[in-house]
């Protein structure tokens, strides 16, 4: 009997003693094809949850490490960016399941597991930063795609040179000078 992806990511709490619990997950592509809307679709990543129990409360620890494949936003190439994440998830007992805030769930007293993998899912993501490009090399410059950095150098001057010469915009620089 084979075990769904989706209950691998099961914590069961419920008979364990008081204290710290360690947790592993070792999560790839095939992780992402279960989030069809994700922007992620190749990745590796070790996830390291600790959870703290008390008769009242639980608490994870999530500690994300990995990598993501993703296209670079000034080359449109794709590379591996290296991400790590932390982050604290409380879990209350109540009457119904609700989240109470970003990071407090709470869960019925009958319950005795918590699935992660949603909670995985929106840490990866947010992991990720606003602006993603490859690294600078050792001596600071950039490694991307060198064609299309030479292609994006030449737009640019082109663009100095049009504004330079349009006089349009020497028109309308003083227009907002007047208003200034």
């Amino acid at each position: 009997m084979s075990v769904r992806y989706e209950d691998r990511f099961r914590i069961p709490f419920k008979g364990l003693k008081e204290g710290d619990h360690n947790f592993d997950f070792e999560i790839d592509a095939s992780f992402f094809e279960n989030f069809p809307e994700s922007e992620i679709k190749e990745g590796q990543f070790h996830i390291e949850i600790v959870l703290h129990k008390t008769s009242r409360l639980l608490t994870f620890d999530f500690f994300i490490k990995g990598k993501v494949r993703v296209p670079c936003d000034r080359c449109l190439e794709m590379f591996d960016l290296p991400l790590t994440y932390t982050d604290t998830l409380y879990v209350k007992f109540g009457s119904t399941r609700h989240e109470e805030s970003a990071n407090t769930l709470i869960i019925p007293e009958d319950d005795y597991f918590l699935n992660v993998s949603q909670y995985i899912y929106e840490y990866i993501h947010l992991s990720l930063p606003i602006r993603k490009v490859h690294p600078l090399d050792k001596n600071g410059n950039p490694t991307c795609n060198p064609l299309m950095l030479e292609k994006l150098n030449e737009l640019s001057e082109s663009k100095k040179k049009i504004q330079a010469i349009d006089e349009r915009w020497s028109a309308l620089k003083g227009i907002l000078k007047n208003i200034n």
